[in-house]
């Protein structure tokens, strides 16, 4: 497994405890020198997974960790949920789950429609996006149909797109249908 962290600003000395490789993709222009992989800050955190996804299709480890730097925050047994996963199962949400309600649903199908994303209603999604998914069900999706959905994201601008893909994100990798709603995730 991979855990594949969005950082800005949250510390970081946390990932020491992780028993799994990380990447840090550092979005903060004042820790530039601290990372080897530095961003805009822009997209929210789903822009950095989706890159991780793009960069690495072709060699996907077996299973990846979608993680913001204060994962703590949607997922207070974060790093026991991580080290102890027992990779039998296909995804794991790492924090709280929900349905798409009415107040952002249409535009959430609006999204979808827009960027070919299939979609079955209810829609779930998990706090940040944050969760384990395997590799099988990355690759259900193409390669193009990523970076058509990275593509969608207005880099000059803080935009209600990057809080639509996180909403579609289980349903994006696959594993919508699945999720089960929860408060206790973690």
């Amino acid at each position: 497994m991979v855990v594949v962290i969005c950082h800005f600003k949250e510390n970081l000395d946390w990932v020491k405890n992780l028993k799994h490789r990380y990447i840090i993709y550092n979005k903060n222009s004042e820790e530039q020198h601290l990372y080897d992989i530095n961003l805009p800050n822009v997209g929210f955190d789903t822009i950095v997974y989706l890159k991780y996804i793009i960069d690495n299709y072709d060699n996907l480890p077996d299973f990846v960790c979608f993680s913001q730097d204060n994962p703590f925050f949607h997922c207070e047994n974060f790093l026991d949920k991580v080290n102890e996963f027992d990779f039998t199962k296909k995804f794991l949400p790492l924090g709280k789950t929900y349905i798409r309600d009415t107040t952002e649903l249409d535009r959430t199908i609006e999204y979808a429609n827009n960027n070919q994303v299939t979609y079955e209603l209810p829609i779930k999604f998990i706090n940040s996006a944050q969760c384990i998914v395997s590799k099988e069900l990355i690759l259900k999706r193409t390669k193009n149909s990523y970076q058509k959905i990275k593509d969608s994201i207005p880099l000059e601008i803080i935009s209600n797109i990057n809080y639509l893909i996180e909403y579609l994100w289980p349903t994006i990798l696959g594993f919508n249908n699945e999720l089960i709603l929860s408060l206790n995730n973690c």
